[in-house]
């Protein structure tokens, strides 16, 4: 028994170090210019963008228009943790004043 808890130990070892080394040597083969790099750039915001988007459809009317006030402190400060720090505060607030 105590056989194969080492053995598990040491072949998750190995995938985990095996999923690392292919991220590393895929990240080296990736465009570095040219659309595919553009592409590949833009992709963080893409996927923030649709989890936020599923989550405003989901969310409730003070969630919708706190949504809507940290869009306007964000395009107004360009500043993500300012945007989101101002976000939470407006929520909080809103919660303690019974909304």
């Amino acid at each position: 028994m105590e056989t194969e808890i080492w053995l598990t130990i040491l072949g998750l070892g190995v995938a985990s170090y095996a999923i690392r080394l292919g991220g590393f040597l895929l990240a080296l083969r990736l465009p570095r210019t040219g659309p595919w790099a553009r592409g590949m750039d833009a992709l963080p915001g893409c996927l923030i963008m649709s989890l936020v988007a599923l989550m405003m459809l989901k969310a409730g009317p003070l969630e919708q228009v706190a949504s809507l006030f940290v869009l306007l402190i964000a395009v107004k400060t360009r500043n993500l943790p300012i945007s989101m720090i101002a976000g939470m505060i407006f929520v909080a607030g809103a919660r303690l004043m019974g909304f």
